[in-house]
């Protein structure tokens, strides 16, 4: 009976590890540049600030969909 709880338990946490691992996120060319300038520490020149995702806001655009 003690096997077959480690083997549960060891299943369980293979599992979570599993589910838990480092999350792939894909990011668009638009947004590519902005996200490599700011990686090296560099400053983004956007005169009409940033939105969410990182891409330059166009004028008059608040970044709300």
């Amino acid at each position: 009976m003690k096997h077959i709880i480690n083997a549960v338990t060891i299943a369980l946490l293979v599992m979570l590890i599993a589910a838990c691992g480092r999350p792939t996120v894909t990011i668009n060319e638009r947004e590519r540049e902005n996200y490599e300038k700011k990686l090296a520490g560099k400053k983004i020149e956007c005169p009409f600030g940033l939105d969410a995702n990182g891409s330059c806001l166009e004028e008059g655009d608040d970044g709300i969909w």
